[in-house]
């Protein structure tokens, strides 16, 4: 705690590992995490125009009141000539400028519409093929119950001119799932691409493929990447409209073809059609569909199955209104399914979807008055489901913001396709209220918190009963510059996580159920140096977990990061040891990797992690990459369950990566 006493000046813009870190531990979604990284790279190799007032801006990158202030003196003061004239817009501070001028350019924007030839002779071509493989067979491979090889294989190709112009062809095969031969005769399991153009003058985006949809807050039509707490407190959520899938997304997205227009009067209209086919579980005697699957595996006969067999037509369309500081969408469309859904009965699913057609529409808005900015959304659904959320950020200073959401969705909302505020996968059967604040204390400490309070008012998985629970999270940041020429620095973090949620006790009858409340805290504390060539980062977390009965668990788990710049080659690798008593009182750490190959581990139990990941760029063309991890058990004799048991206490994982670019 002393080093936070330490005076100094506020540095280098958060990286990456920040962002990945912050996104995993609020989400378990990694193709939603495929496609933040995604978006990530695409801003890194194709920086926005930060003058272009009308361009997409990330919420990592920019607040709701930054991005709304930015333009506001842009539309006033004309366009930026000089990063250093960002420090005269209200809200920017230091570490704010350094991250954009990592993803943006300060160029005059042009109305001038490029020609093909130009976009095809300037475009980047990009082409990432890879592999990964666990050392050690499973039980399913042993026995062979899973129908293909123990190692995955994908390869996408992208080409892409700036903001106008993406195309895109991506292939994959699971560990475990059939290569030209059994069920997948045709070679790979998943084939997917696109093909989109945008910002042709009026035509504001088209594509014909694999896309996603995002309006409003995410409560009528979002897919994709979900709602979670970044660098800033704001709760409001931008839309994209018509954007790419993720290459690789086995679930979570729309095929077909889709279109947006400029009108006059600052309205943009889109329409939508989109045809998929999604795993399902079907009764052999009705035929209908007693459940969705979105693990996106095809190794066993029962996954095999699944495969495709529910189709999903989705259309509708999309009208907004932009003017000044005052936004108005409306959206509406019809979902119908080649078979009816009928899940099994079971006494916490008696609100969940059934039939094959289900609508939805929907009204958001949001508007800023000097200080506040307001938004929601309110949403229907079929058989008089209702869902509304609605947001207030205040931006008190430049360095304090307060932000307030208050949601409540309907047990018989229904949708498919929606991702927003709440804590189970789809907004329903839940009320809550959201409060954060970010500001600057004394010393230059930068604080963060969280509060979330909700409730479930109906019985729902693992809970029989209604349920109340509550999240808070509080974080400190504090960084420092080091040396003279300010390349060096220095950040210490400590943040605290509190969770108060109720589920049925594991040990109550079939016939009666018991339901019970219990208790996490994690606790972490990170320092994390960084150097022109070398950056080193110590983690140490700790644990408890608690219900009113038993005994408390507890947990601790301390890593060693490094990673080094040497010439054409970049290397990493982490060291972690844990000892956590059981799977409740787990600690969740987010981990680099491959392109495409991002995530976390959960650690539980007794043991040790190591991963060595390694690049090698060739004349900024050719970049290879391998990561080799291996985490071994000091307490069990087996890892894994079922068909992916291994008999070794340890788990070794290879992956291979060849990216080339021109």
């Amino acid at each position: 705690m002393l080093l936070f006493l330490v005076t100094g000046a506020t540095v280098t813009a958060q990286s990456v590992d920040d962002m990945m870190e912050r996104y995993m531990e609020q989400n378990d979604d990694e193709e939603a995490l495929e496609e933040l990284m995604d978006e990530y790279s695409d801003a890194l190799e194709d920086k926005m125009n930060l003058n272009d007032t009308m361009a997409y801006v990330p919420e990592w990158l920019l607040s709701s009141f930054q991005h709304e202030l930015l333009r506001a003196y842009i539309m006033q003061h004309g366009y930026l000539l000089t990063w250093d004239e960002l420090y005269l817009v209200n809200g920017m501070d230091s570490s704010t400028v350094e991250r954009l001028k990592r993803f943006c350019t300060l160029e005059k924007p042009t109305s001038r519409i490029p020609h093909l030839r130009d976009m095809l002779r300037r475009g980047r071509h990009n082409l990432v093929v890879g592999t990964s493989l666990t050392m050690e067979k499973a039980r399913g491979y042993k026995e062979d119950i899973y129908e293909g090889k123990p190692y995955r294989l994908y390869g996408r190709y992208r080409f892409k001119y700036k903001d106008y112009l993406s195309v895109q062809l991506s292939v994959d095969k699971d560990a475990g799932e059939g290569f030209f031969y059994g069920s997948r005769k045709q070679g790979f399991d998943l084939y997917s691409g696109h093909v989109m153009i945008s910002n042709i003058g009026w035509l504001k985006g088209a594509v014909v493929g694999r896309y996603r949809l995002q309006f409003g807050q995410g409560l009528t039509l979002w897919s994709g990447s979900r709602a979670f707490l970044g660098w800033n407190a704001s709760g409001i959520r931008y839309g994209r409209g018509i954007c790419a899938s993720s290459p690789f997304a086995e679930n979570d997205y729309l095929q077909g073809t889709a279109v947006a227009v400029s009108l006059p009067y600052g309205l943009e209209m889109t329409a939508f059609y989109s045809y998929a086919l999604r795993d399902a579980s079907v009764d052999s005697l009705s035929g209908n569909a007693s459940s969705i699957s979105s693990s996106g595996y095809h190794r066993t006969t029962t996954e095999i199955a699944k495969r495709g067999s529910l189709g999903e037509h989705l259309y509708g369309g999309n009208l907004q209104w932009n003017r000044a500081s005052l936004h108005l969408g409306v959206t509406a469309y019809r979902t119908y399914l080649t078979r009816d859904i009928q899940p099994k009965e079971y006494v916490y699913n008696h609100y969940t979807f059934r039939g094959n057609t289900n609508t939805n529409a929907g009204l958001d808005f949001s508007y800023r008055w000097r200080k506040v900015l307001l938004y929601g959304e309110g949403s229907l659904s079929q058989c008089g489901g209702r869902a509304g959320l609605v947001g207030l950020d205040f931006w008190i200073n430049a360095e304090n913001t307060f932000s307030i959401v208050y949601r409540n969705y309907s047990a018989k909302y229904y949708n498919l396709h929606s991702s927003t505020w709440g804590h189970q996968s789809q907004p329903q059967n839940e009320s809550g209220l959201r409060l954060a604040l970010q500001s600057r204390l004394p010393l230059k400490i930068d604080m963060l918190i969280q509060a979330d309070l909700y409730r479930h008012p109906r019985m729902r998985y693992s809970c029989y009963s209604p349920s109340t629970g509550a999240n808070v999270r509080t974080e400190l940041t504090r960084q420092f510059s080091v040396g003279t020429d300010n390349r060096q620095s220095l950040q210490l973090r400590l943040s605290h996580r509190y969770s108060n949620f109720m589920r049925n006790d594991s040990q109550s009858s079939a016939a009666e159920y018991s339901v019970e409340t219990y208790n996490r805290h994690l606790l972490y504390g990170d320092v994390d140096y960084r150097m022109r060539k070398v950056s080193f980062r110590t983690r140490v977390g700790w644990s408890s977990f608690c219900g009113e009965s038993g005994d408390p668990c507890y947990g601790v788990v301390l890593l060693q990061d490094v990673q080094a710049l040497l010439g054409d080659f970049s290397v990493g690798a982490r060291v972690a040891l844990f000892d956590v008593g059981n799977y409740d009182a787990r600690l969740y750490v987010a981990e680099r990797g491959l392109e495409y190959d991002n995530g976390g581990t959960s650690f539980y139990g007794k043991g040790m992690r190591f991963y060595l990941l390694a690049r090698y760029n060739l004349k900024d063309r050719i970049i290879f990459g391998l990561k080799y991890s291996v985490t071994a058990y000091a307490d069990r004799e087996t890892v894994g369950s079922g068909y992916e048991l291994i008999d070794k206490p340890y788990r070794q994982q290879l992956r291979l990566q060849v990216r080339v670019r021109f």
